[in-house]
C-alpha cells in the first residue's frame, strides 16, 4: 500500500504514526491583520507537539526538542477520551490493530483522522490559527462520528493535559515548574473561559509587580460555550503519568464531574466533557480555541463574536484561502502536478523565513514592512530562540544571510519592493566590511517637524482618547502596536485601521533595525549582489539612480571590532600557533555619549552626523575589504572576524587560518559588476579614509607585480594597510571627503581582478583541476613574542602572542560550495568539465543520486569543527544539505548545462523523489537529506529539519530561469525590453501548455507543440507573442511601452507560442 501520496493541494499519509517519525509545523499565518501563533507538529500522537504565541518562551503547550517531542506527543499533546457504550478507548494514542489512522496536510492546516471498525468510530480533528482577529488562537475542529448502522452512547473528554501558566517561560517551566506552579492562577471560570495567568512576577527582588495578559482555553458546541476541566486530578486522579483518565475510565463523565475542581498549585489543564447519544453516521462536533489575550475583558468580548453559528468554519475557509493568495504569486501548472504545488510551498516556506514584502504608501512616502518572517527554530533546530510578533503587521527576527538570501527574488515578485533590500543590506555593511548578525523588524518615527502634525491626525480621528496612540508616536513603534492597541483598548477608528495606520506612517521615517550578536562571518555579504542583480533584473533601465544618484546609505556601526593580527596570532598548548580571540567588544566606543550597544548605530563623522554615501561606495569599500582580506597565496578569503562561511559546522576553520574560495568567486563577481558599470565619465565621492585605503592597496600590488615583493610580503603589507584603516574608522569618520574618477576606480579594480584570477589558477591547480572550497594555513616559522626582559607577551585571549613569518596552506578535500558559486559564472565547457568532474569525486552520492556537502573529511583534524565531529551523512558532514545541492544545479542552469540539469532534477529535486524514502511530505523541503555513507542504512534519503532554510530561494531562482532564462527585463537602445526565454524540458509541457505568474500580476502561457525543449542546439523557438489576442511580437521579447505596462501590471495574461 502506499502510504504517501498527493491529493489536489493536500498530502497524505496513511498510516502516519507507524512511519518514521517527522516534525513539520503551521506557518503561522493570520493575514495582516491577524495575531500569528507559532505551531509545531508531528506525525504521532494527535500530531500537535507545541504551540505558543510571539516567541519560543511563550509556550502554552511546553516545546521540546524533536526526539523529546516524538516521546512525548502522544501522552502530553492533545487526547481524546471515548466510552462507547460504555467500553473505554483512546483514539491515536496506542497501537489498535483494527485502527486505520491518516494525516492530511495543507499550506497552512493538517488533519488527522482515525477510523475504528471495531468500535464503528471514526475521529477527526482539524488545527489551523484564527485569521484575521484581534486575538491568536489556535484552532480545534473536532468531530467523534458514529460509523455504524446504530446509535451509539458516546462520552468524549478532549483537550490538553498540561497548560504553562502565562508568566512562566518555557526554560522556567522545563527547570522549575515545581516552584513556578505556585504562582499559576486561573481566572474567569465562571464565564467558562478559563484565563490562565500567575498572581504576580516571578522574579526573586524587591520590585513585585502584576502580570498582564494570560492564555485561555474555550470551547464551543453548538454555538454555545462548554464548561472546561482545568484540574488534571478529575480526569487522571491517581495516575501522574497521564498515561490513563483513571477516573473517567472508572466511573465515565459523572466521575470526572462529580470532584470539585481546584488549580491550587498545579500545573493546569484544558479538557472540555460531553455526553450524547449519537445516531448512525451523525457526530458529536466541537471547536476548542486556545490562545492569547491582554485581559479578561479582551477574550470575553470576542465570546459572542467567536459562538456566531458557522463562525469557526468559515474561518478555516479563510484560513485556506488566505495562505493561496500569497502563494498565488507564484501560480504554475505544468505537466508536473507535484512540482506545481510543491513550488508554491517553497514560496511560502521562502517568506516565511525572508518575510512577506507588504507595501504602504507605494505612491507616497513608501514603507516597506516583511510580513510572518522569523528566525529558522524549531524542534529540530532547538538551538535558535525565534520570535513572530504577536501583533497585526506581524514582523520577526532573522540572521543577516537568511534574511537577504530569502529576500533575494522579491522584487520579481512585487515591482514596489524596488531597491529597499538592497538598501537594507548594503546598508548593513561596515566600513570595514563586515556586517551585524541580526537583522530586527523594521521601526518607525515620526519625521522631525511632523509630531504636531501626527498628533493631531491622531486625536481627529479616534473617538474617545487618543492618549495611548500618541505615546506609541512619540517614539520608535511599529504598525503593530497602533493595531494591538486599538483592539486591547477597544478605540473606535473613524476610518479603516488600515489607512488610519497607512497615513501615520506617511509622515514617518522608517528604520532599518539590527544588532551585532556574535561574531563576523566570511560569508554574509555574499549574498548582497544577488539583491543588486535581481532588482536591474527588474528595472534595469534605473541602474545610474541606483549606484549614484541616491546618496542615502550608511553604514552600519557596531559594538564590536576586528583585533589586529598581533593581537590574535597566539600559541597554544601544543606549540601550535592559532587565530583565537578575534573580534572583541570596542570599550571606547561603548563609553561614547549617545552610543547604545542594544539599539541600532549608525557611523558617525566627528562632528556627529551620520555619514551617506551612494550604492557605489558601499561597493568599493565591500570589494575593497574583502580583496585586502586574501590570504597569503591570493586564493581565498581569509575567516579572520571570528566565524566561517556557509557551513557553520566548519567552526574550527578561522582558528586555524582559514580561508574560503567561495567568497573569492563573490569578490570576483563583485569586481567585475564595478569595471563593468563604473565606466565612462564621471566621479565618486567617498570618505577620504576609503579613497586612501584603496590607493595603498594598489600601491602594494603595483610592488607585487613588480617582483619587488613576494607573496608573504605582499600580504603582509596589504594586512597592515587594512589595520591601519580600521583604526581611522573604529569611532568615526573624519568628515573628510575626497573625489575619485569612475576611470581610477576601473582602473584599480582591474588590477584587483588580474591578482583574483591568477589566485583561482592556483587554486584549482591544488584541487587537482577542481577548486578546493577551504584552505587552511599552517604556521611554518614563527617566533613567540616576548617583553624586553624575555617574558611571554599575552593576548587578552590569554595566550602568549606569535608572529609569523610563513604559511604553508594546506586545502581540506572537496566541498561543494566552492564548484556550487564558481560555476555558475563559467563558459559552458568548463562548468560541463567541472560537473563531470564533481561527479566523479566524493562530492557524488551515487546511491542517491544526489550531491553532498563534501567528499569524506574523516582525515582532517577535530580542529576544523564539529563537522568533523559529526556522523558521517548527518547534519553538515558528508551530507545532502539542500540549500547547497540546489545551490549547485541553479549554477548547472545559469551556466547553460540544461540537459545535465534536468537530468539531475528528476532524481534530485524534492516532489520527485520517492516519499517512502524521503520520509515526509515531497511537497516541503529539510535541510538536509542523509547520504549513503551514514552507517544507519535506515535513514539514507530521509529528510530531516523542516523547511526553513536557503534551499527554497535556490528553487525561486531556478523556477525564474526554467519560465523567464537568464534575463527578464532588458534595457535595449533606450527602451525597455521584457525577454521570453524559457529554458523548459518539452516533458514538463502539458498538452503543449506551460503557465506561470509573472510578476505576481499577469498570467504567461508558452504554448509549445513541438515536442521539443525550449533550449539546446534544435530548441523550440519563439514565433510570435499575443496580448488580449493581438500579435505584439514575432520573437521572443517585447519592447517599449508593452513592456513598461507589464511591469507596472497592467497586463493580467500573454501567450507565447513556439515553433
Amino acid at each position: 500500500m502506499e502510504n504517501y501520496r498527493l491529493e489536489g493541494k493536500t498530502f497524505v499519509i496513511d498510516d502516519y504514526d507507524r512511519l518514521p517519525a517527522f516534525s513539520s509545523f503551521l506557518p503561522g499565518l493570520a493575514g495582516v491583520k491577524g495575531i500569528p501563533m507559532w505551531t509545531f507538529y508531528t506525525n504521532r500522537g494527535q500530531g500537535m507537539n507545541s504551540f505558543g504565541i510571539d516567541n519560543k518562551g511563550n509556550a502554552i503547550m511546553e516545546f521540546n526538542s524533536a526526539n523529546t517531542a516524538f516521546e512525548n506527543t502522544t501522552v502530553k499533546g492533545f487526547r481524546t477520551f471515548l466510552k462507547i457504550d460504555g467500553e473505554y478507548y483512546e483514539p491515536f494514542f496506542k497501537y489498535e490493530k483494527e485502527a486505520k489512522r491518516q494525516i492530511r496536510m495543507n499550506k497552512n492546516s493538517f488533519k488527522i483522522i482515525e477510523t475504528n471498525e471495531k468500535y464503528g468510530i471514526e475521529v477527526t480533528v482539524n488545527y489551523f490559527i484564527l485569521p484575521n482577529e484581534s486575538i491568536g488562537a489556535l484552532v480545534r475542529q473536532v468531530s467523534v462520528k458514529n460509523i455504524s448502522d446504530s446509535a451509539k452512547d458516546i462520552e468524549v473528554i478532549d483537550g490538553l493535559p498540561k497548560i504553562i501558566t502565562y508568566g512562566i517561560s518555557n526554560g522556567e517551566f522545563k527547570e522549575m515548574s515545581n516552584l513556578f506552579k505556585s504562582w499559576a492562577y486561573i481566572k474567569n471560570i465562571d464565564n467558562k473561559v478559563p484565563y490562565y495567568t500567575l498572581r504576580a512576577s516571578t522574579k526573586d527582588s524587591a520590585e513585585v509587580s502584576d502580570v498582564e495578559g494570560g492564555y485561555y482555553y474555550l470551547t464551543i458546541k453548538g454555538g454555545e460555550l462548554q464548561d472546561v476541566i482545568y484540574d488534571v486530578d478529575t480526569v487522571f486522579g491517581y495516575d501522574l503519568s497521564l498515561m490513563t483518565p483513571v477516573r473517567f475510565i472508572e466511573g465515565g463523565i459523572d466521575n470526572v464531574k462529580a470532584k470539585e475542581q481546584c488549580f491550587a498549585n498545579k500545573v493546569p489543564c484544558g479538557f472540555t466533557a460531553l455526553h450524547e447519544t449519537v445516531a448512525a453516521n451523525e457526530a458529536i462536533t466541537f471547536d476548542t480555541m486556545m490562545g492569547f489575550a491582554g485581559s479578561e475583558e479582551q477574550i470575553n468580548s470576542k465570546v459572542s463574536t467567536f459562538t456566531k453559528p458557522g463562525y469557526i468554519a468559515d474561518k478555516f475557509v479563510e484560513a485556506e484561502e488566505l495562505a493561496d493568495s500569497f502563494t498565488s504569486d507564484i501560480k504554475t501548472h505544468t505537466s508536473a502536478g507535484k512540482f506545481d504545488q510543491y513550488i508554491e510551498q517553497c514560496y511560502l516556506d521562502n517568506f516565511l523565513r525572508g518575510g512577506y514584502p507588504y507595501v504602504l504608501n507605494k505612491d507616497g512616502n513608501k514603507s516597506i514592512i516583511h510580513l510572518f518572517s522569523r528566525k529558522h527554530g524549531d524542534p529540530e533546530r532547538d538551538y535558535n530562540f525565534f520570535s513572530i510578533a504577536a501583533e497585526y503587521y506581524s514582523q520577526g527576527n532573522g540572521n543577516f544571510r537568511d534574511v537577504s538570501q530569502n529576500r533575494r527574488n522579491d522584487v520579481f515578485f512585487n515591482k514596489d519592493v524596488g531597491e529597499f533590500n538592497v538598501k537594507t543590506f548594503f546598508s548593513l555593511v561596515q566600513a570595514d566590511g563586515y556586517n551585524p548578525l541580526e537583522v530586527r523588524p523594521s521601526l518607525f518615527n515620526v519625521i522631525e517637524g511632523k509630531e504636531d502634525e501626527v498628533n493631531a491626525y491622531v486625536k481627529g480621528n479616534i473617538d474617545g482618547d487618543a492618549t495611548a496612540i500618541e505615546k506609541i508616536v512619540a517614539g520608535k513603534f511599529t504598525p503593530g502596536q497602533i493595531s494591538n492597541t486599538i483592539a486591547k483598548l477597544g478605540l473606535k477608528v473613524k476610518i479603516d485601521d488600515g489607512d488610519f495606520i497607512a497615513e501615520i506612517l506617511n509622515d514617518c521615517d522608517q528604520n532599518i533595525e539590527a544588532g551585532f550578536g556574535e561574531g563576523y562571518w566570511s560569508d554574509h555579504w555574499d549574498y548582497n549582489m544577488d539583491l543588486v542583480d535581481n532588482y536591474l533584473s527588474v528595472f534595469p533601465d534605473k541602474i545610474n539612480e541606483l549606484l549614484f544618484e541616491d546618496k542615502t546609505y550608511k553604514f552600519y556601526d557596531s559594538v564590536a571590532y576586528v583585533v589586529p593580527r598581533d593581537e590574535k596570532y597566539v600559541i597554544n598548548k601544543k606549540g601550535d600557533v592559532r587565530q583565537y580571540g578575534m573580534e572583541v567588544e570596542d570599550e571606547e566606543k561603548l563609553a561614547r555619549p549617545g552610543f547604545n550597544k542594544w539599539a541600532t548605530n549608525w557611523l558617525k563623522t566627528k562632528d556627529e552626523k551620520i555619514y551617506e554615501t551612494s550604492l557605489a561606495v558601499k561597493m568599493v569599500i565591500l570589494a575593497l575589504s574583502k580583496f585586502a582580506q586574501l590570504d597569503v597565496d591570493g586564493i581565498g578569503v581569509e575567516m579572520e572576524g571570528g566565524k566561517p562561511g556557509w557551513n557553520d559546522a566548519m567552526n574550527g576553520l578561522p582558528g586555524l587560518f582559514g580561508s574560503g574560495t567561495p567568497e573569492t568567486f563573490e569578490l570576483k563577481r563583485l569586481v567585475n559588476f564595478i569595471i563593468n558599470n563604473f565606466d565612462g565619465e564621471g566621479e565618486v565621492t567617498m570618505p577620504a579614509e576609503i579613497a586612501k585605503y584603496l590607493d595603498d592597496v594598489k600601491a602594494a600590488l603595483d610592488e607585487y607585480n613588480n617582483g619587488t615583493i613576494n607573496d608573504f610580503q605582499y600580504w603582509d603589507k596589504v594586512a597592515t594597510i587594512r589595520e591601519a584603516y580600521r583604526e581611522t574608522i573604529k569611532l568615526y569618520l573624519s568628515g573628510e571627503e575626497t573625489v575619485v574618477s569612475k576611470a581610477h576606480i576601473v582602473e584599480v579594480f582591474k588590477a584587483f581582478e588580474a591578482k583574483i584570477e591568477k589566485g583561482i589558477a592556483k587554486a584549482v591547480e591544488m584541487g587537482n583541476g577542481l577548486v578546493p572550497t577551504y584552505i587552511t594555513h599552517e604556521a611554518v616559522d614563527f617566533e613567540p613574542v616576548v617583553d624586553e626582559n624575555g617574558e611571554p607577551v599575552i593576548s587578552h585571549y590569554g595566550l602568549q602572542k606569535a608572529k609569523v613569518k610563513e604559511f604553508k596552506a594546506v586545502a581540506l578535500p572537496y566541498f561543494l560550495e566552492g564548484p556550487a558559486r564558481m560555476m555558475g559564472y563559467e563558459d559552458v565547457d568548463t562548468a560541463r568539465d567541472m560537473y563531470n568532474k564533481v561527479k566523479n569525486t566524493g562530492l557524488y552520492d551515487e546511491k542517491l543520486a544526489m550531491y553532498k556537502t563534501s567528499a569524506s573529511i574523516e582525515e582532517c583534524s577535530m580542529e576544523n569543527g564539529r563537522c568533523r565531529a559529526f556522523t558521517p551523512g548527518w547534519q553538515e558532514r558528508e551530507n545532502v544539505f539542500l540549500h547547497m545541492e540546489y545551490k549547485y544545479l541553479l549554477a548547472m542552469i545559469k551556466a547553460g548545462l540544461y540537459d545535465e540539469y534536468y537530468e539531475t532534477i528528476k532524481g534530485a529535486l524534492i516532489p520527485f523523489l520517492d516519499p517512502n524514502m524521503y520520509g515526509r511530505s515531497t511537497l516541503e523541503n529539510s535541510s538536509f537529506i542523509a547520504s549513503s555513507v551514514n552507517p544507519n542504512e535506515d535513514v539514507h534519503g530521509r529528510g530531516f529539519v523542516a523547511r526553513l532554510s536557503g534551499s527554497t530561494t535556490e528553487m525561486i531562482s531556478m523556477w525564474i530561469q526554467m519560465m523567464m532564462g537568464g534575463k527578464v527585463f532588458t534595457y535595449e537602445d533606450g527602451k525597455l525590453a521584457l525577454n521570453f526565454d524559457p529554458k523548459l524540458a518539452n516533458w514538463l509541457f502539458d498538452e503543449g501548455k506551460v503557465t506561470f505568474r509573472l510578476l505576481s500580476t499577469c498570467d504567461v502561457t508558452y504554448i509549445n507543440n513541438t515536442g521539443k525543449n525550449t533550449y539546446g542546439v534544435d530548441a523550440a523557438k519563439v514565433s510570435k507573442v499575443e496580448i488580449n489576442g493581438e500579435t505584439v511580437a514575432t520573437e521572443g521579447k517585447i519592447v517599449g511601452e508593452m513592456a513598461e505596462a507589464v511591469r507596472d501590471g497592467k497586463i493580467n495574461a500573454i501567450n507565447v507560442y513556439f515553433e
